[in-house]
């Protein structure tokens, strides 16, 4: 029996005018895990880099096909609480 492959998605940061594109991407079993993952990604940046809190930055999540597919914004809203 061949087990379904789990697609890859890539993710993206993009702060003031740079584009840092994900290179190798990571596997999961559905898009739902990957938008969370980004959520999650976007989180921890704000309340780690101070000079990305307020650059209007943001995760984009791309499918194998390269399409995006969701955007995280680095922001208070997104990490819950106020940066240290």
């Amino acid at each position: 029996m061949v087990s379904p492959r789990m697609p890859r998605f890539f993710f993206d940061l993009f702060f003031e005018q740079v584009v840092v594109l994900d290179p190798g991407g990571l596997l999961f079993e559905c898009p739902i895990n990957a938008t969370a993952a980004a959520d999650e990604l976007a989180r921890r940046l704000f309340v780690l880099r101070a000079d990305l809190r307020r650059s209007g930055g943001w995760i984009r999540v791309r499918d194998e096909r390269r399409a995006e597919i969701h955007r995280s914004t680095i922001d208070a809203d997104a990490a819950g609480e106020a940066p240290a």
